[in-house]
């Protein structure tokens, strides 16, 4: 039997402040004892701040069995504050975080609906869009998202395709179906990885890197170039939301980490 839904989760939470300088404990769990980078900036620290709450039209039950809820506070991307945006699956989570730093999209709206539409049987029916995505353009793409093993019984092809004949119209331009092969989960654990550091910005470091920068004249290791800042693991940081904002041109493939080889955009 589960759980009864606990209403607090779906509420707007205070995030402590908290101390985001230190490398990763599973860094040092992986490569062994690491001494720390030097640091001439102290301990960054993350202030207090109340997110702006789930905006979904549907509740997500954080207790289900057999399948993943996440609520992740990322950056708003019309307000540019945190806001928690709510997620029903693994799969809606990578896509929501690759969405994101779509230079092309304006802002996300999460679990929108209920859409009316009329099933293939004829009778009137109700679907909740996973992600509808406005585009800078004006386009509006709704995105249903579904592991392919949930595909192959063919109900929810069926279900989407009678609500693209048949949704009202100005709901959306386009219809689309995402499964996790849309994507590479590297991708996805670097977009990730990008909007939690985006929720502090930190310009004193901002500015060291760009004045490193300006004096390296080729590649390097994203190591090689933190240890040249002097920040400790806020150079870490840094240097991530650089190769998401334009400064720095990732070269290596895969996820990113201190030994992932960057080269300085002009």
């Amino acid at each position: 039997m589960n759980a009864l839904l606990d209403h607090a989760v779906m509420e707007p939470v205070k995030i402590p402040a908290m101390d985001l300088s230190g490398m990763p404990e599973a860094f040092q769990r992986a490569y062994g004892p690491t001494k720390p980078f030097e640091n001439e900036f102290g301990d960054l620290t993350m202030p207090g701040v109340t997110p702006i709450p789930y905006q979904g039209n549907r509740k997500i039950n954080p207790r289900s069995r057999g399948a993943c809820r996440i609520f992740a506070t990322w950056l708003d991307s019309v307000a540019h504050i945190p806001r928690i945006y709510g997620f029903d699956s693994q799969v809606e989570y990578h896509h929501g975080a690759l969405t994101l730093i779509n230079p092309s999209v304006a802002q996300v709206q999460e679990q929108f609906g209920p859409i009316p539409f009329t099933g293939d049987d004829g009778r009137p029916a109700n679907h909740f869009i996973d992600l509808l995505i406005t585009q800078h353009d004006g386009r509006r793409v709704a995105v249903a998202v579904k592991p392919t093993e949930r595909l192959k019984s063919g109900r929810f092809l069926r279900e989407l395709n009678a609500l693209e004949k048949t949704m009202p119209s100005g709901t959306a331009d386009e219809l689309v179906l995402v499964t996790e092969n849309c994507f590479s989960r590297a991708d996805a654990f670097n977009a990730v990885m990008y909007h939690r550091f985006a929720l502090c910005p930190d310009p004193a470091v901002d500015q060291r890197l760009h004045d490193v920068l300006s004096t390296v004249p080729g590649d390097i290791s994203i190591c090689d170039l933190a240890k040249l800042c002097r920040a400790g693991g806020r150079a870490f940081r840094v240097i991530v939301r650089a190769i998401f904002e334009g400064s720095l041109l990732k070269l290596s493939t895969g996820r990113i980490s201190p030994f992932t080889v960057v080269r300085r955009l002009e």
